[in-house]
């Protein structure tokens, strides 16, 4: 019955930070709330492109049974640069779509990054088209969308598979030494093979694909994501050498809370980024 309440619990566990993780990293879409002429409106904003021109799209916005409920006209326009840089702002006007008032982001090499904002402006529907109000979204802080290159499944998915395979046996080993079941031992071993396997086997082929370089963690750069990887790596690995102590479960322990707590710092923090001057690809500050 133990058994059965750790694995639960490690289920629970590692459901819970990977969601976390992912939930808020800088790579994740945004979500922006604002009122337009006395209606609410949330927008779901890109910060993550691939390889081909990227649609930022008003969801709902701009329709034309809206602008007749509403009594007005709208437009919108996008406005972007690359970044870092302190190029001027190119002007996109958003046009009507399907979904909402749609515009494209220009496609950019791996690591590369925009910036943009978006500027929505409702006019009166009479003769005049006197301009009724203006709103801007995210022009104080502006999105930062990154791109990057297609990774194939083959590589992708063991990779995801393996990180969160070790993170459930990690917390699984975690739950066995607190309450002193020797098979903490094995899960511990299972969870470090599988972290190198991810971690430092495929996870540098993931990253090729998407950002041009195999690693960019110590020594090399200050991707959080590698080093985070490093450090719960050698956490693991400490561990699995001092698997013949009888104070070993306390390392097991100790191991797993690092391991947890450095994956719960959201992914792609201070990822790779396209330096647009040099075109070298570096760690973002």
């Amino acid at each position: 019955m133990k058994k059965v309440l750790f694995w639960i619990l490690a289920i629970v566990i590692t459901l819970g930070a990977s969601v976390y993780q992912r939930m808020t990293g800088p790579t994740n879409p945004k979500y922006v709330e604002t009122s337009i002429a006395g209606e609410d409106y949330k927008f779901k904003l890109p910060r993550s492109g691939g390889e081909t021109d990227c649609s930022v799209v008003l969801k709902g916005f701009g329709s034309q049974q809206m602008q007749d409920s509403l009594g007005m006209s709208v437009d919108a326009v996008m406005h972007w640069r690359k970044y870092p840089s302190s190029d001027d702002f190119a002007a996109v006007r958003m046009m009507p779509a399907e979904e909402g008032l749609t515009a494209f982001l220009p496609a950019q090499p791996q690591a590369g990054k925009l910036e943009y904002y978006i500027e929505i402006q409702t006019f009166r529907k009479d003769e005049v088209q006197a301009l009724k109000t203006r709103t801007m979204l995210c022009y104080d802080d502006p999105l930062i969308i990154r791109f990057k290159g297609d990774v194939p499944a083959w590589a992708l998915i063991p990779h995801i598979l393996c990180m969160f395979i070790s993170m459930l046996f990690g917390a699984y080993a975690f739950l066995c030494a607190l309450a002193d079941m020797p098979q903490y031992r094995r899960y511990t071993i299972l969870s470090f093979v599988l972290l190198v396997l991810g971690g430092f086997v495929l996870g540098p082929i993931v990253q090729k694909y998407a950002f041009g370089v195999y690693w960019s963690g110590f020594p090399f750069g200050s991707d959080l994501t590698d080093n985070k990887t490093l450090f719960a790596g050698l956490a693991l690995l400490a561990a699995v050498v001092t698997g013949k102590y009888r104070w070993n479960r306390w390392v097991v322990v100790v191991a797993m809370v690092v391991m947890f707590a450095i994956f719960s710092i959201p992914h792609s923090m201070r990822g790779s980024q396209l330096n647009h001057q040099t075109g070298v690809i570096e760690s973002a500050k």
